[in-house]
């Protein structure tokens, strides 16, 4: 059973960080307002926390592959819960900001890793993209919930408490995951030792033609996610919109119910198809966000939402599937890594971009960048398109 009593509560740990991780959606909009920030600076603040956890990759896998999940995951939400507070003492672009987004993106790092992997602990193989999914639709109610009471609470009592919450968010993440029980790694990974040389190290099985493709499509979606989630927001603005949380709320409710209602398609149509459509309709969605209207942040979002919700659990499982329990946190790390590692590079280039030619120039470029990501993943996996 898919739902056992562990696995609703790795769904809860993940609410809860997701709460915290989510409030930093309105960084952009914070950056705009707070400080006055123009597109290159607002994408240079962004990608800070990504490449910090793209950096840490090797050592965030081993680390979850050498300790227990709860442990890891513990720490990460305690590091996340002290640079959330610190946020509340920032002034001014400077270096403490960048600093506190680097700590941030690793602690991201650790905690999203461990609860995913976790996740495919509890999980039968052949449930592997449902529960992977699963997880996820739990992160993505909360990229609603924190958007959109952040914007409330921003506009009421300032961006100080905005941080304070999401603070909140991740101590409770911290608190919940002391409950999580696990059986001892130590004497399965001894035994498997001999798959855990040079010759099947995590980065061997990254580079493994049959799923190597799997890690480039990543990057492309970490690509459009981080464009999507960092310039419409100020493109929006440039544009007249007072609020921007239509976007996450258009996202979540469509994502949301991909995950609930087709949690299981991947797994029973095909990981490799669903992808490819998915990554179709991904590079479609980044391409008319070029025409954005502020009443149209709630259709983008949805139709962002729906490529998502159908893409992520279907490459993740392509990542994991045939590897050992003993290295799938080292495989899990790389593979969020190639998607933080697509965010962080288009964001800080894209934003180059937009503060010398607009927005809508950026918006088409992802698309187009999403969609040369197709020929990987038939390739990739033997298919052919």
């Amino acid at each position: 059973m898919l739902l056992s009593k562990p696995f609703v509560l790795m769904l809860c740990v993940q609410f809860c960080f997701g709460l915290s991780y989510s409030t930093f959606f309105l960084l952009p909009k914070f950056l705009a307002r707070a400080f006055h920030a123009n597109a290159d600076t607002i994408g240079a603040v962004a990608s800070t926390a990504l490449f910090a956890g793209v950096l840490a990759v090797p050592f965030i896998g081993a680390i979850i592959d050498r300790h227990s999940r709860r442990s890891v995951i513990v720490l990460g939400a305690l590091v996340n819960a002290l640079t959330a507070g610190a946020f509340a003492l920032v002034h001014s672009v400077a270096w403490p900001l960048f600093a506190l987004r680097a700590a941030s993106g690793i602690s991201y790092a650790l905690v999203f890793n461990g609860i995913v992997t976790w996740a495919t602990d509890l999980a039968p193989a052949k449930k592997l993209g449902q529960a992977i999914g699963l997880c996820g639709a739990a992160g993505m109610l909360a990229n609603a919930v924190a958007p959109a009471v952040g914007e409330a609470v921003a506009d009421s009592y300032g961006w100080p408490w905005v941080f304070a919450l999401g603070s909140a968010a991740a101590l409770v993440a911290a608190a919940l995951a002391l409950g999580i029980r696990e059986q001892r790694m130590l004497g399965h990974a001894a035994a498997a030792s001999s798959e855990n040389t040079a010759t099947h190290s995590a980065l061997s099985l990254v580079l493994d033609r049959r799923r190597a493709g799997a890690f480039v499509c990543s990057m492309a979606a970490g690509a459009g996610f981080g464009v999507m989630f960092t310039f419409t927001q100020p493109f929006a603005l440039l544009l007249g919109a007072s609020k921007v949380s239509g976007l996450f709320l258009g996202y979540t409710a469509c994502a949301v119910l991909v995950r609930l209602g087709l949690g299981s398609v991947a797994d029973r149509l095909g990981r490799q198809q669903i992808a490819f459509a998915a990554l179709v309709l991904y590079g479609l969605v980044a391409c008319m966000t070029s025409q954005l209207r502020p009443n149209y942040l709630f259709a983008l979002g949805a139709g962002m939402g729906l490529a998502h919700g159908l893409l992520y659990p279907a490459l993740n499982a392509l990542a994991v599937d045939g590897v050992s329990r003993a290295r799938r946190g080292a495989v899990m790390t790389y593979f969020l890594g190639c998607f933080n590692g697509g965010f962080a590079l288009c964001v800080l280039g894209m934003g180059l971009l937009a503060k010398s030619h607009g927005y809508p120039i950026v918006f088409l470029a992802t698309g187009l960048l999403i969609w040369c990501s197709l020929w990987f993943l038939p390739k990739a996996h033997g298919l052919r398109a």
